[in-house]
């Protein structure tokens, strides 16, 4: 095992320390969003990009707005979401949070093409 590890300073809220041995410790940190991004996407009855993948993404939410409460909005991590092929169901006035972590695509179709999708995203 080699005896010298490259570390790079870190920046956020420590979350931890590890024992590397031989009196050394490590401190983990995890690093904050800096930014959020407001958006809306209109309902559509056909499958719509709410977010498109990106690497700074820290988390995000989204809000079904839509007067008619009826209108669900299937939510598909990933492409092509379906009223079959989805990953979350948000009824109408729901609100869903993306698991922080999670940088691809997310597309989204409703029921009835009515209402909006509220998007937050955070960044770092």
């Amino acid at each position: 095992m080699a005896d010298n590890v490259a570390i790079t300073a870190g920046s956020g809220t420590t979350i931890g320390t590890v024992d590397v041995g031989a009196g050394r410790q490590v401190q983990i940190f995890t690093q904050g969003a800096q930014a959020a991004t407001v958006s809306s996407v209109s309902a559509s009855v056909t499958s719509v990009t709410i977010l498109s993948a990106t690497d700074t993404r820290a988390g995000a939410s989204i809000f079904n707005d839509t007067t008619n409460s009826t209108n669900v909005l299937y939510v598909k991590m990933g492409t092509t979401a379906s009223t079959t092929d989805f990953s979350v169901k948000i009824n109408a006035g729901g609100y869903f949070e993306v698991p922080y972590g999670y940088n691809g695509r997310i597309d989204g179709i409703w029921a009835v093409a009515a209402g909006s999708a509220r998007v937050t995203e955070y960044t770092y």
